[in-house]
């Protein structure tokens, strides 16, 4: 059974304050924390409901919690349902510590920089994309949501536990390094070149910049663009959702080739 500050100390980590202070995040439901042991990723304890342990999902998780010797107890439905952040909480939560990525020095061949994303929906889906296409080194303005935010966390489905570099960064900082070694930084935005006729053929790399939901790319990150690209659509709509657009380009980046010497 969970004591009263523990439950407390769980809920807390809900807020970005402590989340930094304790250096630790929860993870929900039975998929993401699948991912996050797929993934090798450090889980200090796991509590669930019997329901929870009991179903197809639980007993499957269950086994690989017992076998990496992860401390793990039964608790009742109100005590989740206290601690989870999730109006549909499936009966499992996990603790984890924040994993450590590697400090930024060289830019990577192929990269991702969020400038101002703020909706935590976007931020998530944003982060399992790029994952999802082997995107390894994902950059962050500091006006960007909180990553470990509850909500990027289940959206993300487990993709902060395959990133190399993940770190806050001022663009300036970044993206003058990229244009110094002769790498693309590209910026999507409606007024520029159709993404299906870009070459890659005379670089040795890119960064792709998004910008904001409300406001687009920063005039900061913009003066830095080399670049910008589109994704042709029929007329009649504004624009795509930025998560949607960032999983477009993606696709049509990484299957571009790039001078590797």
């Amino acid at each position: 059974m969970l004591s009263t500050s523990r439950i407390k100390h769980l809920k807390s980590l809900h807020q970005k304050k402590f989340r930094r202070k304790e250096n630790r995040f929860i993870l929900e439901g039975h998929r993401l924390i699948d991912q996050a042991l797929s993934a090798n990723a450090e889980i200090e304890e796991v509590w669930m409901t019997k329901k929870s342990l009991e179903s197809p999902n639980g007993k499957d998780l269950f086994q690989q919690i017992e076998n990496k010797k992860i401390p793990w107890s039964i608790i009742p439905d109100k005590i989740i349902r206290q601690v989870s952040d999730s109006l549909n909480d499936q009966g499992i939560i996990a603790l984890a510590p924040i994993p450590v990525y590697k400090k930024y020095k060289h830019p990577p061949q192929q990269s991702l920089y969020l400038d101002g994303i703020s909706d935590p929906g976007n931020m998530g889906t944003l982060l399992r994309t790029a994952a999802w296409f082997g995107i390894q080194s994902v950059f962050r303005s500091p006006e960007c949501v909180d990553p470990f935010n509850s909500k990027v966390v289940r959206s993300a489905m487990g993709a902060h536990f395959y990133f190399s570099h993940f770190e806050a960064i001022s663009d300036k900082q970044i993206l003058n390094d990229f244009t110094k070694v002769g790498m693309k930084v590209l910026g999507s935005d409606m007024e520029g070149s159709s993404i299906h006729t870009l070459s890659l053929s005379d670089i040795k790399g890119w960064i792709l910049v998004l910008g904001s939901e409300a406001h687009g790319i920063s005039e900061s990150a913009r003066s830095l663009i080399t670049t910008t690209v589109t994704i042709p659509g029929a007329k009649g709509m504004e624009s795509l959702n930025v998560s949607v657009a960032g999983g477009i380009l993606l696709h049509a980046l990484t299957s571009l080739e790039v001078v590797t010497n």
